[in-house]
Formats: C-alpha cells, sequence, structure tokens
C-alpha cells in the first residue's frame, strides 16, 4: 500500500484568498480618506495662492510696474475667469481697459490653481480687479466699461460650489 505524505509548509488556496481579502479592504479604508484630505489640501493651497495673487498684483503696481518695451507706468490687473484654473496678472497702458490681450495690455504672470481646482463662482463670468499705478487704488470691472462692487471668489474641486472641498476668496476695495 502506498500512503500519501502530505508537505504542510504551505499555504492552502483559501488561506491566501482570505489574506489578499483582508490587505484589499484595508487598502480601500484608507484611500478614501487619503483621497478627501488630499482634494482638501489642494483647494487650501489654491485659496492660498489667489490671496497671494491679489498681493502680488497689488505689489506690481505699487512698485511702478512698466508697460512691456516702454518707459511708461502700467496698472495691473487681475484677470479673473469662472471655471478657470488660472488666472493671469495684465500690465495695462493707463486708460485701457481690455478682457483679451493686445497692443495695450500683456500678460505678464499666469498663476494656475492646483490640478483638479477651479475657480467655481464669481458674480459674471469673467471679472478685472484693477491696481492703478502707482497709488494702487483698487477697481472692480465686470466689462470693459462697468464697475462692479464686493464679491466672493469661490475655489472648489473641480465644479463643487458648497461643502469642505469649497472655499471663498473675499474681495473687498
Amino acid at each position: 500500500m502506498s500512503s500519501f505524505i502530505r508537505d504542510k509548509s504551505g499555504f492552502t488556496l483559501i488561506e491566501l484568498m482570505v489574506v489578499i481579502t483582508i490587505i484589499s479592504i484595508l487598502f480601500v479604508g484608507s484611500y478614501v480618506p487619503y483621497d478627501y484630505y488630499s482634494r482638501l489640501s489642494k483647494v487650501h493651497v489654491s485659496i492660498n495662492r489667489v490671496q497671494q495673487t491679489l498681493e502680488n498684483t497689488k505689489i506690481f503696481s505699487q512698485n511702478g510696474q512698466l508697460f512691456p518695451w516702454t518707459t511708461k507706468n502700467a496698472n495691473t490687473w487681475l484677470l479673473i475667469k469662472k471655471w478657470a484654473h488660472t488666472m493671469n496678472i495684465v500690465a495695462l497702458l493707463p486708460g485701457t481697459r481690455s478682457f483679451i490681450e493686445n497692443e495695450n495690455t500683456k500678460i505678464i504672470k499666469t498663476v494656475s490653481l492646483e490640478n483638479g481646482v477651479n475657480i467655481n463662482t464669481i458674480p459674471y463670468d469673467t471679472i478685472l480687479i484693477e491696481y492703478t499705478a502707482p497709488r494702487w487704488d483698487m477697481e472692480i470691472y465686470i466689462s470693459p466699461t462697468q464697475t462692479g462692487a464686493n464679491f466672493d471668489i469661490g475655489v472648489g474641486w473641480k465644479q463643487v460650489t458648497s461643502g469642505t472641498l469649497y472655499k471663498a476668496v473675499k474681495i473687498e476695495k
């Protein structure tokens, strides 16, 4: 008679499947909070970037930013568009108000928000915030000829407009 001798030094298929299942559950359980906090962090960094860009625009005006290729002082503007993930700091010759780049307007800096974060809420589709050189008087324009009042810039993850993945920055004259 032959006898079968079983080697007990390995794992059974059932044991391996149980271990893989437990590891998968632990991984999924830890990924969800990580992803949420990663997005929340990106929104907070983007809010700080918006605030810093506002300050930088004011400083460019205050320091007498020269219009490119001239010796004339330039007014500096911050161009903000709804659903965009970038903002442009623009130098304009005094007396110019334009929402597009031309011979009187030059983009001097483009600031990007974090990946996946957009400007979700502003009262109009496009807003220009002007700082007049060199006094840095502030004016808000909702069109090249129409001024606006105080408003909030809402920054959120993708298209979120409320909750923890959305923050607002108040712009006041």
